[in-house]
């Protein structure tokens, strides 16, 4: 097997998300020979124009999506000269936005090549000839939908968080197959589809609608659901960002403010019922707000461990303590030199290290570098690529969970190791089930810990263990399994590790070849390093929040938390790395993993941060414009908060909506800079045209005229989406306690080995026996006395 550093990765210029996939090869070591067409990549010009060390001027955003590669200008009807270029090459990399991709790779003529295709909707399906841009791919796949104020329309994320999101599923998905390809000597086909990936990537959304009956709505500023108060809060100078779902925190928070008559109010007396009392919670805490400054707020949150923190600028993250300490920002030279983030991940002995792209050389061979091809010629796994791998899972809520659940659709078998109260207590109030929507038929049940929605949907494939790390017995159980595994991951605050005795030397004495991953919400070092953090939390902190909102209105926080599914990727991105590493090296030592949520989600906005220091700041709140096409907009349609998104990229669009829309000539005429000067008056037209139509009758009629247009999906609409039922997207698997249920499935389509459903979410402890007893020998009295002295258990304790 290679070295990852010697991995050779053809990128076929296309849409952003090939190229984010490229640069995640390229960053961390791999050889990436980006093919451009004889005229230059169209993308070359996004973002602000920016000087290259070699003169050339591009955009930021291509700049900062072709870090660390080289380019070639290929004639692109030369398919022979392309294929020359793919003979000595691992993988490919093709990608297409907003156009249907049209693949030029045949992989007939390299049985072993990888070959990687991203676009909107994928190969197949009735969306497959589908237009789709990052705008319109947020707005379909319900990533849009709970952005906003209930009164208004939804509002978009600024940045390309879409074509990150299918880039990095394609970085996954290419990975994977590169291992088989090293166990085999065969190459496959690994597909992604924006759409498939965005719909993947939610938290509560579909569990709400299939458990519940539930639409997750829009609450403005608010964390819809239950969990309050979680959003952009004012203050005196400025905006906060709160995240205090937990009560105990919140509890703590308000004590030390001197607000003990809101921490006493029955009506907040407890999670479920400041979810039900939300409007009355703000109206008593805002106030307090409004008569301190972020800093004071902050300074009371960090006192007591609640999660509170600021809503910085683009420019003013550049300036965070934090990543100043942890050595995050990494100087590109050009004309300006500009700060850029070095990774969204760290691994032991291997510092990513972005460099600005290369000059276009003609001359580029693979002739330097030695052939490896051969492979084992092994049967293909058929669990998936990273059968035979073992993960120790220690994650809890949802970031690490994903990850999890993305390794065991891979093929891993991941044992999560769970406390015995991890699921919540033995007794919940039926109140929990109106409120969270997440328990099948709004009823709580007999077994309620083996009945939530959000935790089933999360831990499929996996086996369960319940062990007591306060008692010795149970971290010697831990020990033993750590000498038989391959990888431990954990989302802990960093000081529970090492308070266990389990911190990464600890492990590499169990076991010199474990590979460690941990996800700190700011990092393991640093002087925010014991901050406690939540996705909305790190959202703000990221920057994203002080981008994001109306025209008219400051900043805005996602109603889905962004930074736990970006965190959830990254640690599967870093860890496939890692097991490269070690699999080519048997003699190779363990490494040390560390996907800081913060890191990772500055990854995902590293186009703004580059752009915003060549403007001098943060561009303009836009809503769902746009600085190019014009118009752009969610636009009402037929029936009760139905939406379409809509984006003309182009004079003949324009004309084909003016069309369809009865436009007089003169409208019809306009050119893009008079549609951006009028756009508040083509959105009036375009509403009085698109509200006598269903959303989806609507999208087939726009997308037959050539017009980029979807529906803003809710979550009914992702249940029953017939796009996503035609490509078998949604895993259903039979549940002792809630039957057979439909949850997201991956996104990542692997042409030979494909993921695999295998298990349905285990209930609690379910596999004590089959591991301890079965695999660790423990004899069924020993099993028993570790029941009843609490050590194990499939029960939650009653208080």
């Amino acid at each position: 097997m290679k070295q990852f550093e010697d991995l050779r990765i053809v990128e076929i210029a296309g849409s952003a998300a090939g190229a984010y996939t490229a640069k995640m090869f390229a960053d961390h070591g791999a050889t990436v020979i980006k093919v451009e067409p004889l005229d230059g990549d169209p993308l070359r010009t996004e973002g602000e124009p920016w000087t290259l060390p070699n003169g050339d001027v591009v955009g930021t955003t291509w700049a900062y999506l072709n870090t660390s590669k080289q380019s070639i200008f290929v004639d692109q009807n030369d398919h022979a000269g392309l294929m020359s270029l793919l003979v000595e090459a691992d993988a490919v990399i093709e990608s297409s936005s907003p156009e249907p991709l049209i693949s030029r790779v045949d992989i007939a003529n390299n049985m072993r090549l990888v070959s990687a295709r991203i676009s909107p909707f994928g190969s197949s399906g009735p969306y497959s000839n589908y237009r789709s841009n990052l705008f319109t791919d947020e707005a379909i796949g319900g990533q849009l939908y709970p952005n906003g104020e209930p009164s208004r329309e939804p509002i978009r994320r600024p940045g390309l968080h879409m074509a990150y999101q299918a880039g990095t599923h394609g970085f996954i998905g290419t990975m994977a197959a590169l291992r088989v390809q090293d166990l085999t000597g065969r190459g496959q086909i690994v597909e992604i589809s924006h759409f498939e990936g965005s719909a993947t990537l939610h938290q509560h959304t579909t569990t709400m609608w299939t458990h519940g009956a539930h639409i997750l709505k829009r609450e403005g500023n608010r964390q819809p659901g239950s969990w309050h108060p979680v959003g952009v809060y004012p203050c005196s100078d400025g905006y906060v960002q709160l995240s205090l779902a937990s009560g105990v925190k919140l509890m703590d928070f308000l004590t030390l403010a001197g607000l003990t008559e809101i921490a006493e109010d029955p009506r907040f007396k407890d999670d479920y019922a400041r979810g039900a009392h939300k409007d009355e919670f703000d109206e008593a805490f805002i106030p307090w707000l409004m008569e301190h400054t972020a800093e004071e707020i902050i300074a009371i949150g960090r006192s007591v461990f609640a999660p509170v923190g600021p809503v910085p600028t683009m420019l003013q993250l550049l300036d965070d303590p934090q990543l100043s300490f942890r050595d995050y920002w990494r100087e590109i030279n050009g004309s300006p030199p500009l700060q850029i983030p070095r990774g969204p991940f760290w691994i032991s002995d291997r510092d990513p290290d972005p460099r600005p792209p290369s000059t276009p050389d003609e001359s580029i061979s693979w002739s330097d570098f030695s052939d490896v091809h051969a492979g084992k010629h092994e049967a293909l796994p058929a669990d998936g690529p990273l059968e035979g791998i073992r993960i120790l899972d220690l994650t809890r809520v949802w970031a690490g969970p994903w990850a999890g659940r993305m390794l065991g659709d891979l093929g891993a078998d991941v044992i999560s190791i769970e406390a015995i109260f991890n699921r919540g207590p033995r007794d919940v109030p039926d109140s929990a089930a109106f409120v969270s929507h997440l328990y099948p038929e709004n009823e709580i049940g007999e077994r309620p810990w083996n009945r939530f929605g959000g935790f089933n949907k999360l831990h499929r494939n996996r086996r369960s263990v319940t062990l007591n790390f306060r008692d010795e017995r149970g971290r010697g159980l831990f020990a033993e399994l750590v000498a038989e595994a391959d990888i431990v991951i954990e989302n802990f605050s960093p000081r529970v590790m090492p308070q266990l005795g389990f911190d990464f030397e600890q492990l590499k004495i169990l076991n010199p070849s474990i590979i460690y991953a941990a996800m700190p919400g700011y990092g393991s070092t640093g002087p925010d390093s014991e901050r406690t953090a939540l996705g909305p939390l790190i959202e703000a902190g990221a920057g994203l929040s002080s981008m994001m909102g109306y025209l008219d209105t400051g900043p805005y926080r996602s109603g889905i938390a962004w930074p736990d599914p970006v965190a959830g990727m990254n640690s599967v991105s870093a860890l496939l790395i890692a097991l490269r590493d070690r699999e080519a090296d048997p003699n190779h030592a363990g490494r040390s993993i560390e996907i800081a949520m913060i890191e990772a989600m500055g990854s995902f906005v590293g186009e703004e941060l580059l752009g915003a220091q060549v403007r001098g700041g943060n561009r303009e709140r836009m809503g769902n414009r746009d600085p190019f096409n014009a118009p752009q907009g969610l636009y009402p349609c037929a029936g009760d908060d139905r939406w379409i998104a809509i984006s003309v990229t182009s004079n003949e669009e324009w004309r084909a909506l003016a069309t369809l829309a009865d436009l007089d000539s003169e409208l019809t005429a306009l050119t893009r800079e008079d549609r951006h000067a009028r756009h508040e008056e083509l959105d009036t037209l375009i509403a009085n045209y698109t509200r006598s139509f269903s959303p989806h009758s609507l999208m087939a009629r726009l997308q037959a005229a050539g017009i980029i247009a979807a529906v803003v999906s809710d979550a009914r609409d992702l249940v029953e989406d017939r796009q996503l039922a035609e490509r078998d997207f949604w895993a259903e698997l039979p549940h002792p306690d809630v039957g057979l249920r439909r949850y997201p499935g991956n996104a990542i389509r692997l042409e030979l080995t494909p993921v695999t459903y295998r298990r349905t979410a285990p209930t609690l402890g379910q596999h004590n026996n089959e591991i301890l007893g079965g695999e660790l020998g423990m004899d069924s009295e020993t099993l028993e006395t570790l029941r009843r002295d609490g050590v194990i258990g499939e029960i939650p304790p009653s208080d």
